[in-house]
């Protein structure tokens, strides 16, 4: 099949151009483009991206909300209530779980995905091992990096460290961490970045999830980082503990944080529900302070993270409605603020996270069509998916 998608609107480079497809690859992009037999479409200036990023997911934990719930919606019973069902989950149970959140995203316009898998004594590597079959069975419609991630701590357990070394022989591409969970969280950071080096991987790091002031582990992980030589291989999802402190005190760890280049990555609606719940009036947020990063110029990503799970019963798999919870949450709602949300869940993550990401000649045509002109009105609107390929054809939403 071939395809000439007339009047598409470029966003990141503010351009319109045609762009043809011939057999599911992307041929030419450029203006006035004519091709004989070729099927002629008019996006009529609608955007066309490379996919939305997700850039923060748990798909081994995701949809469990329809099996058990938190009752007390804290965080201490989600990790409780995790760490009792692990043992009990067959592959067959994770597999269908995974599956149904990675069509929801497909359907959304994610292409591009990183998750965060549990690999642990309890949990052994049955959600590894379905993760890398489902990275593989989606590759053509979603590419998936997958993070070895150690939920419940490696310090006091050789057996979760031989697992978590295992999982990363097996192919994981990234080595997750959790610093909060154990005694000493400096040696846990110590002994991922030895797994790091040891496999030459990238970091990801859940750090201060917690409204607490005084937990600043960023600060460490970011001086760890430069000590090693990591610069522009580490990320750090939530960093709630940002936004309990004045600017003046996190200007300096803002400062090592881009020394090291360091990603930071944003849970909005996980942590809406999950941070400040021990304040019984003025009642945090608990978003690390998006806004704020951003001038600083720190690169910041928001991605998915819980979808109906012990930690967070919403979720859609969603990046446009994780950005309307992102606005309102972090007071970013004018026409810039929204243009550089809706980079926070493509061209950001899509660089930072080192996917191949962007539209180009010789690519296959994976991209999506935006039900809108611009950014601002994509996250205001929540208009969906106009259009995509799909085995080298294009299909459309009306």
């Amino acid at each position: 099949m071939k395809y000439i998608l007339k009047n598409a609107y470029f966003p990141f480079d503010n351009q319109i151009k045609d762009i043809y497809v011939e057999a599911g690859i992307v041929k030419d992009i450029g203006h006035g483009l004519n091709v004989e037999s070729a099927t002629v479409i008019d996006l009529e200036k609608r955007m066309v991206i490379d996919g939305f990023v997700d850039g923060h997911m748990h798909l081994d934990k995701a949809l469990i909300a329809d099996k058990i719930s938190n009752k007390s919606g804290t965080l201490e019973e989600a990790i409780s209530i995790m760490s009792n069902y692990k043992p009990e989950m067959s592959k067959e149970d994770i597999e269908n779980r995974a599956r149904k959140v990675l069509d929801m995203a497909l359907a959304q316009g994610t292409r591009y995905a990183r998750t965060h898998v549990d690999v642990d004594e309890s949990a052994g590597l049955k959600s590894m091992e379905v993760l890398l079959k489902l990275r593989e069975e989606y590759k053509e419609k979603i590419n998936i990096q997958i993070v070895a991630f150690p939920q419940e701590g490696i310090v006091e357990s050789k057996k979760s460290y031989a697992y978590l070394d295992e999982a990363l022989k097996l192919g994981a591409d990234v080595v997750g961490g959790i610093p909060a969970i154990e005694k000493d969280p400096l040696k846990h950071m110590e002994m991922i970045f030895n797994l790091a080096l040891k496999y030459d991987v990238d970091i990801d790091m859940h750090i201060d999830e917690t409204d607490d002031p005084k937990s600043l582990t960023l600060r460490d992980l970011a001086k760890m980082t430069i000590d090693n030589d990591y610069e522009g291989r580490v990320t750090a999802g939530h960093c709630c503990s940002l936004a309990a402190n004045p600017k003046d005190k996190i200007l300096p760890i803002i400062e090592l944080v881009k020394e090291a280049r360091i990603g930071i990555i944003s849970l909005p609606s996980t942590n809406l529900y999950l941070q400040g719940r021990g304040d019984s009036y003025n009642v945090r947020r608990g978003i690390t302070p998006v806004k704020f990063l951003v001038e600083e110029g720190v690169n910041v990503l928001i991605g998915s993270d819980n979808i109906r799970d012990p930690f967070n019963p919403f979720g859609n798999s969603n990046l446009l409605e994780e950005l309307l919870i992102a606005a309102h949450g972090v007071h970013m709602g004018g026409e810039k603020d929204l243009n550089k949300l809706f980079d926070m869940i493509s061209i950001v993550p899509g660089k930072v996270l080192g996917f191949d990401y962007g539209i180009r000649e010789g690519k296959r045509a994976n991209f999506v069509v935006v039900n809108a002109s611009n950014k601002a009105s994509a996250i205001i609107g929540q208009v969906g998916m106009f259009g995509y390929f799909e085995e080298g054809k294009f299909k459309t939403n009306e």
